[in-house]
């Protein structure tokens, strides 16, 4: 009877889901994410730092559309960078005139992983 009871239980916690799921990997601190032009074909990006001591990289997507965190499919990954402290990147190269959507998704040692909040960037037009 114990034995079963010990197996049930384990059972359970292996099963469970969500953030009390003991062997679901970590999220790592979120960060915040803003965007402005700096020209007419360059994004500036900026963030603030993961403050985690399991901080492995922070991973820039783009895309023409918006949503790009359940839609991951319409954007590119930028950027992979693997310095906390780093934390502002310009992309270049942009048709003037455009819309760019961006999110940042921070990993961490345990795999785990968190959005930003996604910025879009308007780059002005040609004078």
């Amino acid at each position: 009877m114990k034995r079963l009871v010990f197996f049930a239980a384990i059972v359970a916690l292996i099963s469970g889901c969500g953030p009390d799921n003991p062997f679901g990997p970590d999220n790592p601190s979120t960060s915040a994410l803003t965007g402005v032009y700096s020209d007419i074909t360059t994004a500036k990006l900026s963030w603030t730092t993961c403050p985690d001591s399991d901080f492995v990289s922070y991973s820039l997507y783009r895309s023409s559309t918006s949503d790009i965190r359940n839609n991951t499919g319409s954007a590119s990954v930028i950027i992979v960078i693997e310095k906390k402290t780093t934390t502002v990147h310009y992309d270049p190269n942009l048709l003037p005139g455009s819309i760019w959507y961006y999110a940042l998704l921070t990993t961490n040692e345990g795999g785990g992983t968190s959005w930003s909040n996604e910025v879009s960037v308007k780059l002005p037009g040609k004078n």
